[in-house]
């Protein structure tokens, strides 16, 4: 019975780290997309998924595109930076919360100094992304975007 259990979570946390990557790909332009991932990842913590957290981390960030209010923005982009960077400093092997950060950093504005690590990243990413078992889609996926100015 605790296999099942244990299988079941595995399966679901799966599907949702599926769901979270297409998401994830819309957030920037689209509202409700980023409200969805919100939600999807809302329930996770760093030590249960780090990954689908620095997912909602990004998702939290990327609310500042979607509200009028400077301090509600900054309010947004600054808390989910931090829980980003949490997410990084305690897995930094975790390639694919490297990505997220490194997603971000590059749509981020010049102005809030948050592009420090996009060469780390970047490199870190490129030397790794072969050997991960991530579908050939989402390795494409990531190979576009570092490769993009």
């Amino acid at each position: 019975m605790i296999l099942f259990y244990l299988f079941s979570l595995l399966t679901v946390s799966s599907a949702k780290l599926d769901e979270a990557r297409l998401l994830f790909t819309k957030i920037e332009s689209d509202e409700g997309k980023n409200e969805a991932l919100l939600k999807l990842t809302s329930n996770y913590t760093l030590d249960f998924d780090p990954t689908i957290y620095a997912y909602n981390a990004a998702a939290e960030m990327t609310m500042a595109n979607h509200t009028i209010w400077p301090t509600s923005k900054l309010s947004y982009f600054k808390s989910g930076k931090r829980k980003l960077e949490d997410a990084v400093k305690k897995y930094p092997d975790n390639i694919e919360i490297r990505y997220i950060r490194y997603a971000v950093q590059k749509g981020s504005p010049d102005f809030l100094g948050y592009r420090n690590n996009m060469n780390e990243d970047r490199t870190k990413i490129e030397n790794n992304i072969d050997r991960l078992d991530w579908s050939d889609g989402f390795k494409k996926i990531v190979k576009t975007v570092i490769s993009t100015k």
